[in-house]
């Protein structure tokens, strides 16, 4: 495991290297064009990069905007009705009554709710009196069509296309919001790398950051292949910076094809990947709060993750 994360880690280094090393020719193209407060603005990116080449340290995305004139929305959950049981349901949670532990905190549906112009919400907090007594409680739901703990669930799974979710994260420490895809062959103990299964993590945020850390505001983005055993492998692609994001919303999305997946936040890419082989069979949706034990030093309790839409997109 340990090999694991060097590995990543020095790719991660030697891709910022890279990108370090191709910014003058870039700051040079945007004066020649005229966008010159947009190259001036890759000065402070010119540090950030330095600083993920030593510390994996975030960095504010830079290159391209997606162009979205290349997909069609082709599902979406607005929120505008509530949680709807025939696509959504609990993530290692077993039923609308059913409370399971996950690591540091009870997953429970009581903590979803939804707001009057439709959006939801995920909120961690901590009860005396919950389901299962005294302790934090949190909530994941999935679109994972394969199992069925409310009669009627069909859920929703996709290959290909790009994947995006508008959300406002939860503030303070131990908490890991994310939005993820994943596949059930990611519990093979052979995956053949990612080609039948694997893990994709659009976002998730650092449990131990505070407002003084440098990964506040920043999320990072992840794959996850061969099964989650012993032979279990995944990749780091960086911290990235949002804007304000326990307090405005922000998009993170992730462009799936044959050849890559490809990472952006508020449409704006921050990396790519071939890691694993790429995914060849359909993924279905999470969105969670993790909780761990630095929970204890939130100040912010009960903090809510709200999430405005969920949306699928393929190429047309």
């Amino acid at each position: 495991m340990l090999d694991s994360l060097f590995a990543s880690f020095a790719r991660r280094q030697l891709t910022s290297l890279h990108e370090l090393l191709s910014l003058p020719a870039v700051f040079l193209r945007l004066l020649g064009g005229g966008a010159v407060r947009r190259a001036f603005a890759l000065v402070l990116t010119l540090f950030q990069l330095i600083g993920a080449v030593c510390f994996d340290a975030p960095v504010t995305p830079y290159k391209d905007q997606i162009d979205m004139s290349r997909f069609e929305l082709v599902w979406s959950d607005e929120f505008d009705h509530g949680f709807d049981p025939s696509i959504w349901q609990g993530h290692y949670v077993y039923g609308a009554a059913d409370t399971q532990l996950r690591d540091t905190a009870w997953w429970n549906r009581d903590q979803v709710s939804f707001t009057e112009d439709g959006m939801l919400q995920l909120t961690v907090e901590y009860k005396e009196n919950g389901p299962k007594g005294a302790g934090y409680y949190s909530y994941g739901m999935e679109t994972n069509p394969n199992k069925n703990y409310s009669g009627d669930h069909k859920g929703y799974e996709q290959l290909y296309g790009y994947f995006e979710i508008r959300c406002k994260m939860p503030k303070g420490r131990g908490l890991n919001p994310a939005f993820w895809l994943l596949t059930d062959g990611m519990w093979a103990d052979d995956t053949d790398g990612g080609l039948t299964g694997a893990e994709v993590d659009v976002f998730e945020t650092k449990m131990d950051q505070d407002e003084k850390s440098l990964y506040h505001n920043a999320v990072f983005h992840t794959i996850h292949v061969d099964s989650y055993e012993e032979s279990h492998r995944s990749e780091h692609q960086g911290f990235y910076y949002g804007r304000d994001i326990y307090n405005e919303f922000n998009t993170y999305g992730v462009e799936w094809n044959e050849n890559e997946y490809i990472f952006y936040i508020n449409g704006v890419e921050t990396a790519r990947t071939s890691f694993g082989g790429v995914c060849r069979v359909p993924l279905y949706l999470i969105i969670s709060v993790g909780v761990d034990e630095n929970i204890a030093q939130n100040e912010y309790l009960p903090a809510v993750m709200t999430v405005d839409y969920v949306r699928c997109y393929q190429y047309k």
